[in-house]
């Protein structure tokens, strides 16, 4: 078998070039995603939370006899 000529490892380089950068990009919109999924979950709790207090009744006291 030979060896591989500059032909071939110049478009071996390339393609692995290009096959990185495709992955990085892949890379960086999964990270988004789940960024945005990650806030979408945050702001969801939030606003769920926010009126526990009211629904409680905090600071009333009802005393008994």
């Amino acid at each position: 078998m030979n060896p591989p000529g500059w032909l071939q490892r110049v478009a071996g380089a390339a393609l692995g070039i290009v096959l990185f950068a495709a992955a990085a990009v892949f890379a960086s919109v999964i990270f988004a995603i789940a960024a945005a999924l990650a806030l979408l979950a945050w702001v969801w709790f939030w606003w769920r939370k926010r009126n526990l207090p009211k629904r409680r009744g905090d600071g009333v006291v009802i005393e008994g006899e």
